[in-house]
């Protein structure tokens, strides 16, 4: 059985196609830092942009939560201000997913903000396409709205999957499933259920990786700095609500230490020093 394949246009043209039948289109591409994972989605959205009639470049790439929810949503959609936000059918590239919806930085307002935007997406039609090593490592509200994962495993070389249809599935990636048959058929994807096709893909152009570089020096630093400035604050909210409930577990219910301690994963030393005001 020889491999089914397709090429960067016809994955365009079937997403733009999903696009004009109002369906999620969000798109997740993985694998290891600097195989091309950019490249791939790069000239993917840029054939996107070719067939909607909107033409595409690197500055409709994006590192941070704040340009993403602007793009999609404009800057203050409450009192009328559209100003920024992208065309009806546009293509999104989002470059490092892992700094906007990671699973670990759930309590940010804005991740909460970007992932609820999620279904204004659809309702604009937007394509949204993200780069991450491992999408396992983003939070389940991003995760399980991907209609189509992306894995790069060497230069070149793009494998794509879609979820399964099957009522019964709680897990339609079927990770388990795919992690066995995949190392028994010799790390090759083709027979796995969620397979849909392999795509062969070209290198950067000159122009365009250098137009991409700049761009990336530029955005990379803006969106570092909006993490680190919602980031220190909300988790010291959360810490001050953990502290407080611990407190209040050994002090007013009379659970032990060492019983706190075992039930949250937390050490004991951790536990007393909370307890006396001290963490």
């Amino acid at each position: 059985m020889g491999v089914t394949t397709a090429t960067v246009k016809e994955f365009a043209k079937l997403l733009y196609a999903m696009a004009r039948s109002d369906r999620d289109n969000l798109l997740c591409c993985m694998g290891f830092t600097g195989e091309g994972k950019t490249c791939f989605t790069y000239q993917l959205c840029k054939e996107y942009g070719k067939i909607s009639k909107l033409g595409w470049d690197v500055n409709n790439i994006t590192w941070g939560r704040k340009e993403f929810i602007t793009w999609v949503n404009g800057e203050d959609p409450i009192k009328g201000n559209f100003k920024g936000q992208k065309p009806e059918y546009s293509a999104i590239l989002f470059d490092e997913l892992i700094s906007a919806f990671n699973s670990k930085t759930w309590f940010s307002e804005d991740q909460k903000r970007a992932v609820s935007l999620l279904n204004m997406c659809r309702d604009r039609h937007l394509l949204i396409a993200g780069n991450v090593p491992s999408m396992w490592n983003l939070e389940a509200g991003f995760t399980t709205r991907v209609r189509y994962l992306v894995h790069i495993p060497i230069r070149g070389v793009a494998w794509v999957f879609q979820q399964e249809s099957n009522p019964f599935n709680t897990d339609p990636w079927n990770k388990a499933q795919n992690t066995k048959k995949y190392r028994m058929g010799k790390n090759r994807p083709y027979k796995l259920p969620n397979f849909l096709f392999e795509i062969n893909y070209p290198d950067w152009e000159d122009k365009e990786k250098e137009a991409y570089y700049q761009i990336r020096n530029k955005k990379r630093l803006v969106a570092q700095e909006d993490i680190k400035k919602d980031t220190p604050e909300k988790y010291t909210k959360i810490k001050l609500e953990r502290d407080n409930l611990i407190k209040a577990m050994h002090l007013v219910y009379n659970i032990s230490q060492k019983d706190i301690a075992k039930n949250t994963g937390i050490k004991k030393s951790q536990i007393s020093r909370i307890c006396l005001g001290i963490q």
